[in-house]
């Protein structure tokens, strides 16, 4: 008995389909008996299964919460096919599968052939079986996870430059997603990787910048995937990216951070001061004060300059600067991609040639880096400075760590980045109206500078090679004469303050030996 609905809506009867009430749909269809709106003949024998009959046609249909997807002409397929494309649907993988394109992709090769083979292997071919190899799984598919950010970073990390083609795979393989590796790309939806952004803001080990990050190169490694790499991640039915719903709501905002110069100053005497902040950890490396130093000297972007060979650095460059040196970098490292010279004075010069010369004594043969790192042959991490910051002010992995003091508080230092003191260079100089030689200095166009001062970006990169070193060297003198002189009162400051004693080494607990068993 069929139970009528609401107003313009179809009446519904719920009851075990057969090929009978399928041949009395067509022939109330054909003596204009349909009641109403129309008719749902649920199938009580397959969830979600309907045969609606209208005036016009019969049409096999399947509902669920998630929507409803036309299976097809009840003339054309019959109760025993749309029962199976309903299980189709019910079971298929999202990514994978698109039931309205398959659904209507079956009924068109099944209309114009009659076959139902045909009609299945065009609209559910069956996937092949799994690669017996990684390399095979790589070749043919489908992929995981793990393939699709491997071949991504294979097409990507080449075009990036300086340090972030070191970092910027890290974001990718984080262990959210390095979780995921062996999961299909097909097999990956909307409500999964929620899961994984609301695990990423809420570990309190990930910042919310990182979280961002992870989840922008994941989309972006999606979106590759699916436009060069479709048929072997199975997104080939894919029409809109799901994807692209994941965002991460984090703005940097705008750092106005100045340090002054008795802050950088007292800073560096701090860390001269307390080069071991423990009986259990080890010293400051000469290459990583070495690298402090010249980036409050100069000002330089730590990428480029913990790379400085010394090679580059040309002692006596000019007779017109005497017991002068010169540092240059590269355009690859450089982020204007133009070649950058450096007049430094000799009294700087020589802080920074200390500490070289400091990490030479332990050498067999003297690196080839002007700041060298302990470990190993290479030089200091552009990170390390960031760390050695972190480590003065007792944090660990960016919290306070237990027993661990904040020094630069204790001493009045605001907290500063290695990228602050471009700033503060900047305006100290513009102060003393040598803004031309800041920007000169720290390889910027400073479009606010005095006409003598300025030179256009067009000129600049394209015409202007030279390097302006006198202009640099006026600046130079002066940020450098600020910076040693404030560091010389600092430290005799910090001198008078007794060290505190050193933390009692922490007891460990003396192994135990295993008992050697004794044969019965």
């Amino acid at each position: 008995m069929a139970v009528e609905g609401g107003r313009g809506s179809y009446a519904r009867q719920r009851v075990p389909l057969t090929k009978k009430h399928v041949t009395d749909a067509h022939a109330m269809i054909r003596k204009g008996q349909v009641p109403g709106r129309g008719l749902d003949l649920v199938d009580d024998d397959c969830p979600g299964l309907v045969l609606r009959v209208t005036r016009n046609a019969a049409t096999w249909m399947r509902k669920s919460k998630t929507g409803t997807v036309r299976i097809g002409d009840s003339a054309v397929i019959t109760l025993v096919q749309a029962r199976d494309q309903a299980e189709r649907i019910r079971l298929a993988v999202p990514g994978l599968h698109q039931p309205k394109a398959e659904t209507r992709l079956f009924e068109e090769v099944l209309r114009r052939t009659g076959s139902e083979e045909e009609a299945l292997d065009a609209a559910w071919p069956e996937e092949e079986p799994e690669s017996e190899t990684a390399e095979e799984r790589r070749k043919k598919g489908p992929w995981v996870l793990g393939d699709l950010v491997d071949a991504y970073l294979e097409w990507k990390v080449p075009k990036l430059k300086g340090r972030w083609a070191t970092s910027y795979p890290t974001y990718l393989r984080h262990p959210e997603l390095a979780g995921l590796s062996m999961v299909t790309v097909s097999a990956l939806d909307l409500e999964l990787m929620l899961g994984v952004r609301q695990r990423l803001l809420e570990d309190g080990g990930t910042k919310r910048s990182a979280a961002k990050r992870v989840i922008n190169q994941f989309r972006e490694c999606m979106t590759w995937g699916w436009r060069e790499q479709a048929l072997r991640c199975r997104l080939v039915h894919v029409e809109v990216p799901w994807w692209d719903r994941l965002t991460v709501d984090y703005s940097s905002g705008t750092r106005d951070h100045v340090p002054t110069v008795e802050e950088l100053a007292r800073t560096l005497a701090v860390a001269e001061r307390y080069r071991s902040l423990g009986q259990t950890e080890h010293a400051t490396g000469a290459g990583l004060l070495g690298a402090l130093w010249a980036v409050v000297l100069t000002g330089q972007r730590t990428g480029a300059l913990v790379t400085t060979e010394v090679t580059s650095c040309v002692p006596r460059f000019s007779n017109e600067l005497p017991g002068w040196a010169a540092v240059g970098w590269p355009g690859a490292v450089m982020k204007s991609q133009m070649p950058h010279g450096l007049p430094v004075p000799p009294e700087a010069w020589a802080v920074v040639e200390r500490y070289r010369l400091e990490d030479a004594r332990d050498r067999e043969a003297p690196s080839p880096w002007m700041f060298p790192s302990r470990r190993g042959d290479g030089h200091v991490s552009y990170l390390a400075i960031n760390q050695l910051l972190s480590r003065l002010q007792g944090l660990r992995e960016g919290k306070p760590a237990e027993g661990k003091a904040d020094l630069l508080a204790l001493n009045g230092i605001r907290r500063w980045t290695p990228h602050d003191v471009r700033r503060g260079l900047a305006t100290f100089l513009g102060e003393r109206r040598l803004g031309g030689a800041a920007a000169a200095i720290l390889d910027h166009v400073d479009g606010k500078a005095e006409e003598r001062e300025r030179t256009a970006a067009v000129t600049r990169l394209h015409y202007d090679r030279a390097q302006k070193m006198s202009l640099k060297a006026e600046g130079m003198a002066l940020w450098c004469s600020a910076i040693l002189e404030a560091y010389e009162r600092e430290r005799e400051i910090l001198a008078r303050v007794p060290l505190p004693p050193p933390p009692p080494r922490p007891i460990r607990k003396p192994a135990t030996r295993r008992k050697k068993r004794v044969p019965a």
